[in-house]
């Protein structure tokens, strides 16, 4: 039987230019259409969601405007990464049934979810993977992970049902599905009783691939390293063809999961695994987060080099062969709850029909997948571990990648010291709350154990180990005056910073070369001229002046890429971008000079930037020139083009008024609003906009012909 049409879309058109064509699935929180873009002549996906028609209307405004910051969360995480199913809108209409409709709008993807994959390998008597197949497969759900990782994003509902094969351009690749919005939907005030009123319950994550903090915050925060945890369980099943956690309720998998006495591993599953590579897949899924990776990218580092090292090279993974039998998916078609678990915990939830029906997605549908910023602080490795290794092999210590915190963190409740019995009464109180609908979303701080160690009552100033790569200049721990009295509004006061980690920054900004290799490697997108306030105008006559439009400029900056490009490339090179506070410390050093190279305006041999009418630098035209030609205008630390060329992203949001809160340690303003940083200035803006403590605030999703970056990394 066909899924129904609760709302009647079919045949419609929703938001203006979405025609609605045929359903292509029914789950409890949602109904998923297959639609036609009428401007584009494309075919799209387009989730309505349910059960919200007893909001009020002021809730309802609230709800839209959430969903809409959502999908632009979705649209700048795909554009960093071309391996997450991409937002195209977001919006609410009423539909013909007379029912307020939230909808989303995603590209259309040919293809099936691996869960599927998996599932029809099984019946062919063909479910195992070799271990070299396994990986490389999930490579590419690996690299978009870190891509939103490297944002502070997390996904926290990874599973096989939310990476899709799909079919491009004759060859098959997998993408990430549903960054959603069940953090959305915790948010309404009222959403507890309106889902009661409807008899339905909401789960933000998969118990099958459920992390110890996602069962019981006991275990600390959920973050990046959860999505760790998940990612190596779906490792296990694609390798071995069987799911890593057994059992058959919740109380069964919340023990699987949090018992140290019983750990998945490849081996157990019955797969042939090297030693390194069986100790990597154990520290992903320790029960406690800070003994895990913090991101997938150092995971997914850590095991390609582990594979190399045991004499198993990776290769590309051979595409699946279609199903014979049955039709195409769409991403958003993957997304729908199965049958066995929706029967165990909600009756009345319908059953999935049709030929294009998945048939093991579990909670969350449609979207409520689990999606949060990350808290600010990431755990730390446990102490003497080994140094964690990004995604090119580069080490890094435990506290590269984690967010600067301010002030200290409670402590976290001790674990019980119980034997089984009082572990399964907390495993029996878990279950019970979420078979009674309590969303899984949990958004702690972690505790103070977690974090990594900090200076308490003054400065602490680690030994560093190895020196600076060529490339990078290292900026130790200090104190500095940020800010500045003669500056702009945004710029005042001026107060005091303390950075208590040394760090290394690129010593040039990202060429277009550098950025180009990301590009080719599949882990950035191309950069050209784009935002939400580009026209189709903007695009045609200034997009050429993006440098990667001119063959002739491979060592100049790269130019015409959004906050979220930025943030992927560091990532491919096993980087981050620099926090705000720290570019300006690597700008200006400690004795609160204006410029990099002092106090005096820039000349021609110090920055590239816009000159007065008539004045010209030994004939150099207007526009970038190749990375560190501006010599004269080092920083104290030895940096080079923090004043001109391009402006260059920072990992912050904007805050104009952030200054006013006096003196800070490790500051970051977490890029949660629609406005980014920009710091150094341009070649197409004035002299003045060079100052080392000039802010521009930019659309976060906007490339323009001024816009690059460079990178830092944490060196203790």
């Amino acid at each position: 039987m066909a899924p129904s049409d609760p709302f009647g879309w079919v045949g419609a058109t929703i938001g203006g230019k979405y025609r609605l064509d045929a359903v292509i699935g029914e789950g409890g929180f949602g109904v998923v259409y297959r639609g036609h873009h009428l401007g584009l002549d494309e075919p799209v996906a387009v989730k309505c969601l349910k059960m919200l028609g007893s909001l009020a209307p002021a809730e309802r405004e609230s709800f839209q405007r959430m969903l809409l910051n959502e999908g632009r969360l979705l649209h700048r995480l795909s554009r960093a990464s071309a391996g997450i199913v991409q937002a195209l809108d977001a919006g609410a209409a009423v539909s013909p049934s007379g029912e307020w409709t939230p909808y989303l709008v995603l590209e259309w993807l040919d293809g099936a979810p691996l869960d599927r994959d998996i599932a029809e390998r099984r019946a062919r008597g063909e479910a195992a993977r070799p271990l070299t197949e396994a990986v490389a497969l999930l490579a590419p759900a690996a690299h978009a992970l870190e891509a939103a990782h490297a944002q502070g994003v997390a996904h926290r509902d990874i599973k096989p049902a939310n990476l899709f094969l799909a079919e491009i351009g004759g060859r098959r690749t997998m993408k990430v599905l549903d960054f959603g919005i069940a953090k959305v939907l915790s948010e309404l005030s009222s959403m507890t009783q309106a889902m009661a009123e409807t008899g339905s319950t909401l789960r933000a994550f998969t118990v099958h691939y459920g992390a110890p903090e996602q069962f019981h915050q006991r275990f600390g925060a959920t973050g990046p390293w959860t999505d760790v945890f998940a990612l190596a369980l779906v490792l296990i099943e694609v390798a071995s063809g069987n799911r890593a956690l057994l059992g058959s309720d919740v109380t069964q998998l919340y023990i699987a999961a949090t018992d140290p006495a019983f750990r998945p591993s490849l081996r157990g599953a019955g797969v042939s695994a090297p030693d390194a590579v069986e100790a990597v897949v154990r520290r992903a899924l320790a029960v406690e987060p800070r003994e895990r990776y913090r991101t997938a990218g150092e995971l997914w580092g850590a095991l390609e080099e582990a594979m190399a090292a045991s004499g198993s090279p990776l290769h590309a993974a051979a595409p699946a062969p279609r199903p014979p039998s049955s039709p195409a998916l769409s991403a958003a078609g993957a997304a729908m709850p199965t049958r066995d678990f929706l029967a165990q915990h909600d009756p009345r939830a319908p059953s999935l029909a049709g030929p294009s029906a998945v048939a093991a997605a579990d909670v969350a549908a449609l979207g409520l997948a689990g999606t949060a910023r990350a808290p600010s602080a990431l755990p730390a490795a446990t102490p003497g571990a080994p140094p964690l290794t990004t995604m090119r092999g580069l080490a890094t210590s435990a506290a590269s990648l984690a967010a600067p915190h301010q002030g200290s963190l409670p402590a976290a409740p001790a674990p019980p010291s119980a034997a089984p019995r009082r572990r399964l009464l907390l495993a029996l109180g878990s279950a019970a709350a979420l078979a009674a609908g309590a969303v899984a979303l949990v958004q702690m701080r972690a505790p103070a154990s977690a974090l990594p160690a900090r200076a308490h009552g003054g400065l602490s100033v680690p030994p560093v180990k190895a020196a600076p790569a060529a490339d990078m200049v290292r900026i130790p721990a200090g104190r500095f005056t940020m800010g500045s009295a003669k500056g702009g509004k945004s710029e005042r006061p001026p107060h005091e910073v303390t950075l208590t980690r040394a760090f290394d920054l690129d010593r040039t900004e990202v060429t277009v070369a550098a950025y180009q290799r990301c590009v080719e490697a599949g882990r950035c997108t191309p950069s050209g001229l784009h935002g939400p306030r580009a026209t189709d105008a903007d695009v045609e006559q200034r997009g050429a002046l993006c440098t990667a439009a001119d063959t002739a400029k491979s060592q100049h900056p790269i130019s015409c890429v959004d906050q979220a490009q930025a943030a992927a490339y560091c990532a491919f090179v096993g980087k981050r971008l620099p926090t705000e506070a720290e570019w300006e410390y690597a700008a200006r050093g400690t004795d609160g000079r204006e410029y990099p190279w002092g106090n005096e305006p820039p000349g021609c041999a110090h920055a590239v930037v816009s000159r007065a009418p008539g004045q010209v630098c030994g004939g150099r035209g207007r526009g970038t020139q190749d990375v560190g030609s501006a010599k004269a205008g080092a920083s104290p630390s030895g940096a080079l083009d923090m004043a001109g060329n391009v402006w260059e992203w920072v990992a912050d949001g904007w805050d104009p008024g952030v200054y006013a809160k006096g003196a800070r340690t490790d500051p970051v303003v977490p890029a949660t609003g629609s406005k980014g940083v920009l710091r150094g200035g341009s070649w197409d803006f004035s002299a003045s906009s060079a100052r080392s403590t000039f802010r521009l605030a930019f659309d976060r999703e906007a490339g323009d012909v001024s816009t690059g970056f460079r990178c830092a990394r944490t060196v203790d």
